[in-house]
């Protein structure tokens, strides 16, 4: 199975998914994501793809 989302923060509901995927006898894929906000070990360990990671990302000014 290959998880896809819109931001990774902590990896925590990937982690969730991956197990359950696991639990029913699935293969973990990996997970591709927009946007990356995890440590690269957990990064590693759920096999992250990304667009951009969060540091990567322009600041905001509050306008528009």
């Amino acid at each position: 199975m290959l998880l896809a989302d819109d931001w990774i923060e902590t990896g925590s509901q990937a982690s969730a998914a991956r197990s359950m995927v696991e639990e029913c006898g699935g293969q973990w894929a990996g997970c591709s994501v927009v946007v990356d906000q995890t440590a690269p070990a957990r990064r590693a360990d759920l096999g992250v793809h990304s667009i951009v990671t969060a540091a990567e990302l322009p600041a905001w000014d509050g306008q528009s």
